[in-house]
């Protein structure tokens, strides 16, 4: 199906907000690749790819320290393995992705051998790079007075005294980061593309993964709950981000669940699920959590469905 050259306001609501969080490259180098491979069909498409291949240029020709050496390598094996493996199945863009984030890190990994460093080299770095920025936004909180400010310089200098504990979730945050970002430029491609590389992306309520998944969050617990005092400090730290990854993918699955179940919000629902999801995060994101984990078993959308349908098939 051609593509219209058209972009929704929520992709670019998303984009946005992933820009802010994230390297840019983690989703605008893979979205010009795949456009790129694809065929731009539009203006707009082409200006896209300028503008991402200039944005990532300018950010990997930045000099950095071992953190930022690591990421910039990544980025790259990320987007060469993506538009690689992305066209070879495009009916599981899920699991292209994670074959693609695995194939990146482990170049990677083997190139940061390769410059005689170890893991420990880029977790200490990183730990010392993440507390250096969080003592320096603290100070400028600080300065800026008040109330509200002061509570909120106390927490970042906080969190900048457990920076070396963050920094244990690096692998974590840089898988979920990637999957956000492969999943935002697949989705992107569709409306720019000429030849899409399937016929439509699928509706964030049809978000799933294979069921057998769930051993993983298992043997993740078991490893730290129960074997935690015989398990080596390395099976402890994969175990630690695997579970923190799968969490994550089950809350989003959760969600996608609610939000089948619930439909499309109006505008004042969709406003007072965002206060409410801010509000209590801890606890909507437990919520969504456990439902992603008891669609495992229960599979609510074809429950859903068949009600829907008064129980036929």
């Amino acid at each position: 199906m051609p593509g219209t050259g058209r972009v929704s306001v929520g992709w670019l609501a998303l984009v946005i907000f992933f820009l802010l969080v994230a390297p840019g490259i983690l989703l605008l180098g893979p979205l010009a690749g795949l456009l790129l491979v694809a065929r731009p069909v539009s203006r707009q498409a082409w200006v896209t790819i300028a503008l991402a291949l200039a944005w990532c240029g300018l950010w990997l020709a930045q000099v950095g320290d071992l953190p930022g050496q690591f990421l910039r390598a990544y980025g790259v094996a990320l987007v060469g393995a993506w538009v690689i493996l992305a066209p070879l199945r495009p009916d599981q863009p899920l699991r292209q992705a994670s074959l693609a984030i695995a194939v990146a890190g482990g170049v990677t990994l083997g190139w940061l051998y390769l410059l005689g460093h170890g893991w420990r080299d880029l977790e200490s770095a990183a730990a010392r790079a993440l507390s250096t920025a969080l003592l320096a936004q603290a100070r400028v909180v600080q300065a800026l007075g008040g109330e509200a400010g002061k509570q909120f310089s106390t927490a970042l200098f906080d969190m900048a005294g457990q920076a070396r504990e963050m920094a244990r979730l690096l692998p974590a945050g840089l898988v979920l980061a990637s999957l956000a970002g492969l999943g935002l430029a697949w989705r992107g491609h569709f409306p720019l593309a000429l030849k899409p590389f399937a016929a439509e992306p699928r509706r964030f309520t049809a978000f799933t993964f294979d069921d057998q998944a769930v051993w993983l969050v298992v043997a993740s617990l078991t490893i730290l709950l129960v074997l935690g005092k015989v398990t080596p400090p390395s099976i402890e730290l994969v175990a630690m981000n695997v579970l923190a990854v799968m969490l994550c993918l089950y809350a989003y699955r959760g969600a996608a669940v609610f939000r089948a179940g619930t439909g499309r919000p109006s505008a004042l629902g969709v406003a007072l699920y965002s206060v409410v999801a801010i509000v209590m995060f801890a606890f909507v994101a437990s919520g969504l959590t456990v439902l992603g984990l008891a669609d495992t078993w229960i599979d609510f959308r074809r429950r859903f469905a068949a009600s829907s349908t008064g129980g036929g098939q």
